[in-house]
């Protein structure tokens, strides 16, 4: 007959019997809930000392007699335990934490208890919020596998519940411990939670064109910093700025060669890029990818005459100026120039070509006085970039002119046919 019973009556059933009698039990002999720090099991936990080492979850439970309204002198101790356990540093865990108070028909009192045990951890804390300092493994795109030091706004949630609006097995912990009249802590191990629900960093997060007078900036995303592995130590937002300075005049009149040691480099314009986040060549631990444009517009004597973009580039003679690989492209209204960056060049690039010492007098006028305006000296000799002829007009070689872009001022669009998409295989390689 028992049996027969047994197999008529389901298993929640029987769970609701369970924790109805529990509570039965309790009225009956006077039990009441125990303060202390709880691992919520369906089985009994053998070792909690050994449970409680950076576990996934746990519990803290205060009880309270009549009309207290704050935690006792007494339950500092575990509130110090519960805080070391999951406010500790070495801890891999993320917490949320979720309190919850039990209390009567006395909803006004059940939130004075709740609020003065969040109140404890914020003031742990010294915030008016509980804030936890973790370390996390990260991979970022300069350092490579790091670990960082992860500051976060701990989650929290806060409800007030009326017993008697609870079913039974709702007001039993491990479905043994009566949970009237106490306000229980939950840490839930929850990374999304604590670190965003959106895993990765991407800086800038999506391809972006920044914008000169003449030249323009293709980053595509992530090129300039990146942060795998965390959401809420993303940098600010990169701020990229571009100057160019590529009219042949303002080169000319304060002229200097591309700074280099051993080449003599033709300088026939200049552009700066300045971010937040520049880096010098050689400071990254990693190979940084070569995924950022610059582009310039350029005429058909500039591709003729073989122009390339010079950036910084770490040898085994220091940081030097090196051509970088020069392509010529189709554009909207003109043709243009681009060459790849990678974050470490975002400083000075030059535009220009590298000639041998005997080539100077083809490109520049010789000059007795190295105080000439204007004036540069290589080896023992000293050259000028340009003469004033009679009308006082600028007079310069035909193989230096065609390196300018020299042409009347004109509206014109140089925004590539590919603006919001990665940048598309070039027409030709400048040799």
């Amino acid at each position: 007959m028992y049996s027969i019973l047994c197999n008529r009556v389901s298993v929640s059933a029987l769970r609701r019997a369970a924790a109805v009698l529990a509570l039965l039990l309790a009225a009956a002999i006077g039990l009441r809930a125990q303060s202390g720090l709880y691992i919520p099991s369906a089985k009994p936990v053998k070792n909690l000392q050994k449970a409680l080492v950076n576990p996934e979850r746990f519990c803290l439970l205060l009880t309270y007699d009549g009309d207290e309204t704050t935690y006792r002198e007494a339950d500092l101790d575990l509130l110090d335990s519960a805080y070391r356990i999951a406010f500790d540093l070495e801890n891999p865990r993320y917490y949320t934490m979720l309190v919850e108070s039990y209390a009567g028909d006395d909803e006004q009192q059940g939130r004075q208890r709740a609020d003065a045990v969040l109140k404890y951890f914020s003031s742990r804390c010294r915030a008016p919020f509980p804030i936890r300092y973790a370390r996390n493994p990260i991979h970022c795109s300069c350092h490579g596998d790091t670990t960082e030091v992860l500051r976060y706004e701990v989650p929290v949630a806060t409800e007030v519940y009326d017993c008697a609006q609870l079913p039974e097995a709702r007001q039993l912990l491990n479905k043994s411990i009566p949970l009237r009249n106490t306000v229980l802590v939950t840490f839930r191990h929850d990374p999304d939670e604590c670190l965003g629900t959106a895993r990765g960093c991407f800086t800038p997060s999506e391809d972006s064109l920044v914008r000169g007078y003449y030249a323009q900036l293709f980053l595509a995303r992530g090129s300039v910093y990146t942060l795998e592995g965390t959401k809420d130590t993303c940098p600010e937002d990169i701020r990229v700025k571009i100057d160019d300075h590529l009219g042949y005049r303002e080169i000319v009149e304060q002229y200097r060669l591309i700074p280099h040691a051993k080449q003599v480099l033709v300088n026939a314009g200049y552009i700066v890029i300045t971010s937040n986040f520049s880096r010098q060549p050689g400071e990254c631990e990693v190979d940084q990818k070569d995924s950022i444009y610059v582009r310039v517009p350029a005429t058909q004597e500039m591709i003729d005459a073989k122009l390339r973009f010079f950036a910084k580039v770490k040898t085994s003679r220091g940081i030097e100026y090196k051509a970088l690989p020069t392509r010529k492209m189709p554009g909207k209204g003109a043709l243009m120039l681009q060459a790849p960056l990678n974050v470490s060049q975002l400083d000075t690039i030059y535009l220009g070509k590298r000639i041998q010492e005997d080539e100077l007098k083809k490109y520049f006028y010789p000059t007795d006085s190295p105080t000439e305006a204007s004036a540069f000296t290589v080896g023992k000799r000293h050259y000028v970039p340009y003469r004033v002829d009679k009308r006082g007009d600028y007079e310069l070689k035909k193989p230096f002119r065609a390196l300018f872009r020299i042409a009347p001022e004109q509206e014109e669009d140089f925004t590539p046919a590919t603006e919001g998409r990665r940048p598309e295989n070039p027409d030709e390689i400048i040799d």
